[in-house]
């Protein structure tokens, strides 16, 4: 999932400076507390509100320990899990999610006699809600997310992963990993980080091919302009959707170079609807095709645009922002 137009801006470079081990990490009845740097960290792991000291060194990604009670060591490794890590120790696996570094960490309990082996952690399930349900679709004018039932999810077409934990949500990509505060106020979800805060609106689904959207009636254009050495090559694909419910494309490619040059055109014509997703196009040759439908404002002049599978085609003629 890349992090770009909804989520960069508000916490890449906190995220970035902060140490990959130290820190709070919480899980079902157990919480990991590490401080230290370079590799090397100490600190108190809890169980059932009885701590205990945990000594810990990093290799990589995933690090290896060991904590203390009634005299005896006992060992446990970290590898990484979401936004945070898993404990495993004794055949037993516990998912600790880092907490926000603001959240204030519970008063400190002391060191209480040996407990019993501590039960399985379970782990925090993807989808998890703050004020409503995050599963679902969502856009504003300069992006859009989606959020699966299991866990996987798309940010401005790029596809990745998500976890929630209370108000927290972590997007997990090819790039990293970012975690962000969201509340989901009625249709209206707020992504918080430390660059400021985003609205998005839910979109909501239409079931069947949809039907004509107003909003959409205009001409739209792609324009792809390429300039090498030794030549160069501009195309450009415009489709008109009328409001009766026609369409008409017309699309045409220039390349040249020191020996010549080519002209090539295609043209399509046929009937459209939309739902808030997709477009579908239903040529008068007979073949339809159905696009994955973005709105969004560009990014520079902020004129609307629609995102057919990914490609963006501009307004052509003057119309206010979405």
């Amino acid at each position: 999932m890349r992090f770009t137009t909804l989520a960069l801006v508000l916490a890449v470079a906190a995220l970035a400076q902060r140490d990959p081990f130290a820190g709070v990490y919480q899980g079902e009845k157990v919480t990991l507390e590490l401080k230290g740097a370079a590799g090397k960290y100490s600190g108190t792991l809890t169980v059932l509100s009885q701590s205990f000291p945990v000594s810990v060194v990093a290799n990589g990604t995933s690090a290896s320990g060991s904590f203390t009670a009634g005299g005896m060591n006992y060992p446990f490794t970290l590898t990484p899990y979401g936004n945070g890590y898993k404990l495993a120790s004794d055949g037993v696996e516990y998912p600790l999610v880092r907490r926000d570094d603001t959240a204030s960490a519970p008063p400190p309990s002391p060191p209480p006699p040996p407990p019993p082996p501590p039960a399985r952690g379970i782990p925090v399930p993807a989808g998890a809600t703050a004020g409503g349900s995050i599963v679902g679709t969502w856009r504003n004018g300069q992006g859009s997310a989606t959020f699966n039932a299991d866990g996987t999810g798309t940010m401005d077409g790029q596809s990745g992963r998500y976890q929630t934990s209370g108000d927290r949500l972590t997007l997990i990509g090819a790039q990293g990993q970012l975690t962000l505060q969201y509340a989901i106020a009625g249709d209206q979800l707020t992504l918080r980080g430390s660059g400021g805060a985003i609205v998005l609106d839910r979109v909501k689904q239409e079931s069947g091919p949809g039907s004509v959207h107003l909003e959409l009636v205009g001409k739209w254009c792609w324009i792809s302009v390429v300039s090498a050495q030794q030549g160069a090559r501009q195309s450009n694909r415009c489709i008109t959707l009328n409001g009766n419910g026609t369409y008409a494309y017309a699309g045409m490619t220039d390349s040249y170079n020191p020996y010549g040059g080519a002209t090539s055109q295609s043209s399509d014509s046929g009937t459209w609807t939309a739902t808030e997703t997709t477009l579908t196009a239903r040529s008068a040759s007979g073949r339809v095709t159905v696009y994955q439908l973005e709105k969004r404002n560009h990014p520079k002049n902020r004129d609307p645009m629609i995102v057919l599978n990914g490609d963006a085609f501009v307004t052509f003629y003057n119309k206010p922002p979405w």
